[in-house]
């Protein structure tokens, strides 16, 4: 079964429908599965802003990657492999790179490749456009580039990201989603070298505070997120997780009310007023009442949610 949520931009295939997807997705590719299962076959795919964020499963099978971008309709984005289960191997320009579990490949599929699926694998995929990335970092990938995250902390950092986003995927709005994308192509452009955010790898509160921001941002309508849980998903001390916010001058439950706030804000100008519909955002973002959430939109705005979105109208 294939289905597109317009709103949400998300696509499924399993089976047969499999290989035509992934063709649609990644590309002019051809898929072999020989004597294998194709039916074992499953796709989630969803945009992140300009980032294309997608998991599969399948059983062993090869990915000839020859004439990717062959058309115009095809797309043309530098990729991320990052394997979770299984084993698999990359070739492309003489080199031959192993895709382990927990380790990831990145690689520009313009130049002719085969990816070897030896054993059913699961993997997360992240497909970036080339512009995002400087031309020098471009040019570095005409060989695979390969990290693992038992060895590389950024590495680890962005396969907790990206597994955490698909998770909650559903529940994200398009703003939320396009921050996550942003994040996602910082933490690559870092990690190959070249990119603005030198920071992070110089301090890894850094990396910290921006994994956290992520984690919230995709959690953000669960009324239990809390520092703890934030702490434990992260692999961390709350101690730690404090830490990481001293330089925004603020704790991390400010910071989680704060960016509630600013999304109800933005959602009660779209929204027709009726009390109705303000409870329905006040839970959608994590608030246990509607009057929590009235005397705290009070207290940041000076006005109630109902007279905020008069004052939108008028």
């Amino acid at each position: 079964m294939r289905f597109a949520a317009d709103h949400r931009h998300v696509e499924t295939a399993r089976g047969r429908e499999f290989a035509g997807l992934a063709r649609t997705l990644f590309g002019n590719v051809r898929l072999d599965f020989g004597a294998a299962d194709e039916e074992k076959s499953a796709m989630l795919s969803a945009m992140l802003g300009a980032c294309r964020l997608t998991r599969l499963e399948a059983d062993r099978h090869v990915v000839f990657g020859e004439r990717v971008t062959a058309g115009p309709e095809y797309p043309d984005a530098i990729k991320l492999i990052l394997q979770t289960a299984g084993s698999a191997s990359i070739e492309q320009s003489g080199v031959q790179a192993p895709v382990a579990a927990n380790a990831l490949v990145i690689y520009d599929p313009r130049r002719p490749y085969v990816l070897t699926n030896s054993t059913p694998v699961r993997q997360l995929l992240l497909q970036m456009p080339r512009q995002a990335l400087p031309q020098a970092a471009v040019e570095r990938l005409a060989a695979p580039f390969t990290a693992h995250a038992g060895q590389d902390g950024m590495c680890g950092i962005l396969l907790s990201l990206m597994e955490s986003t698909m998770q909650e995927i559903g529940h994200l709005d398009e703003a939320r989603r396009s921050s996550v994308g942003q994040t996602m192509i910082d933490f690559v452009r870092t990690m190959i070298g070249e990119g603005r955010p030198q920071r992070l790898v110089a301090d890894p509160l850094d990396l910290l505070l921006a994994r956290i921001k992520a984690f919230i941002a995709c959690n953000i309508a669960r009324p239990d997120l809390t520092v703890a849980m934030i702490a434990r998903r992260m692999s961390c001390s709350v101690r730690y997780v404090y830490r990481a916010f001293e330089a925004e001058r603020l704790t991390p439950s400010d910071y989680i009310w704060d960016l509630r706030l600013q999304l109800a804000a933005g959602k009660l100008r779209e929204a027709g007023g009726h009390s109705g519909e303000i409870s329905g955002i006040a839970f959608a973002l994590g608030f246990s009442s509607s009057a929590h959430f009235s005397r705290a939109f009070r207290t940041r705005y000076a006005v109630s949610p109902s007279q905020w979105r008069k004052a939108a109208l008028s």
